[in-house]
């Protein structure tokens, strides 16, 4: 009989066929693994091919998971030699410490340039000075503006660091490395604090009552028209105000100022998210045309001009083209 063999290596795997058997090996990390598998002669062309064909796809897994561990190893050792080449232990960088400058409102600033000025936000400069409004600012007005986004207060009675935590919603131990206070039990009535990333809570973006008066003596919808007796639909609500003062509801541009039919005398402030308010039967006007104002800004006396039955103030709001219950807006907490 004649006898031959054939010997072929695949990384861990090793192949040998013989004239009448084929012995596999594989020598894996605990133990190697021996099989020897017989055949006939008229078997040996087609299983020699097959059992070959089989080996290179076992040597590609192998070889695949050989590649991921020795990749593995790599990075590892690529870690190791980083963190035994690092510098020495360094102190974290330290934040900036608190500091309060002043700054004196020019004419033309507004509050949103002031904060890009300083890089705070505007909610920082209103906590820290007690802005009931992002428009409420007049020239030669002095503003304290920390370094820092957060709220200085001055610590009223019965207020302790843990009540000012509570209702700021912001950790003791930040607000006592922030202000650098040396025994958490002991804060003074009168002293300034300042909380770090805190916001003002009475803050008002919405619309302002137009006039110190909040009764109202006319409601928004259908109601008997006073001069014609007809059933008429009112689209705002008219304010109880003997010729006092009237500010403007939200901060705008005047789009127009003048007379307007039954409305008498008549203001119209258009605002940034396209809403309108318009202020009527005023006695007096202190605004033109194309000018912007603050909200709070004063705009206008009340008064009685055009079809009224007395001295009041004529308050609507437009928004999108249409007319909104100005009520519903006035009484949002904001």
């Amino acid at each position: 009989m004649k006898h031959w063999q054939l010997h072929n290596a695949f990384g861990n795997l090793s192949i040998t066929v013989l004239s009448a058997e084929v012995i596999i090996i594989f020598r894996g990390k605990k133990n190697t693994i021996i099989k020897s598998i017989p055949f006939k002669k008229i078997q040996r062309q087609a299983i020699v091919c097959g059992i070959i064909v089989l080996a290179i796809a076992f040597s590609a897994g192998f070889a695949h998971y050989n590649h991921i561990f020795n990749s593995e190893a790599s990075w590892y050792d690529e870690v190791k030699k980083k963190a035994i080449a690092s510098k020495d232990f360094e102190e974290p960088e330290k934040k900036p410490a608190l500091k309060i400058v002043q700054h004196t409102v020019q004419s033309g600033e507004t509050l949103s340039e002031i904060a890009r000025m300083y890089g705070v936000s505007m909610d920082t400069i209103c906590g820290c000075n007690k802005l009931e409004s992002y428009d409420l600012l007049h020239v030669g007005q002095v503003l304290k503006i920390p370094n820092k986004d957060g709220l200085l207060v001055s610590v009223q009675r019965g207020q302790t660091l843990p009540v000012l935590s509570k209702k700021y919603n912001v950790a003791i131990n930040k607000i006592v490395e922030e202000n650098n206070i040396p025994n958490p039990d002991f804060i003074n009535i009168g002293q300034d604090i300042f909380i770090p990333d805190a916001k003002p809570l009475d803050i008002f973006k919405g619309f302002l009552w137009p006039v110190q008066t909040k009764i109202i003596t006319s409601g928004y919808g259908w109601r008997k028209d006073p001069f014609y007796g007809e059933s008429q639909f009112h689209q705002g609500i008219d304010v109880r105000a003997n010729y006092e003062w009237v500010r403007a509801s939200k901060y705008g541009r005047v789009s127009y100022a003048g007379w307007l039919g039954g409305y008498g005398k008549v203001v119209v402030v258009t605002h940034p998210a396209g809403d309108k308010t318009l202020y009527g039967h005023l006695s007096k006007i202190v605004v033109r045309e194309g000018q912007y104002v603050k909200q709070g800004q004063i705009i206008a006396k009340s008064g009685n001009t055009g079809n009224s039955t007395g001295p009041h103030l004529h308050f609507e709001i437009i928004r999108k083209g249409q007319h909104i219950n100005p009520y519903a807006e006035l009484k949002k907490k904001h």
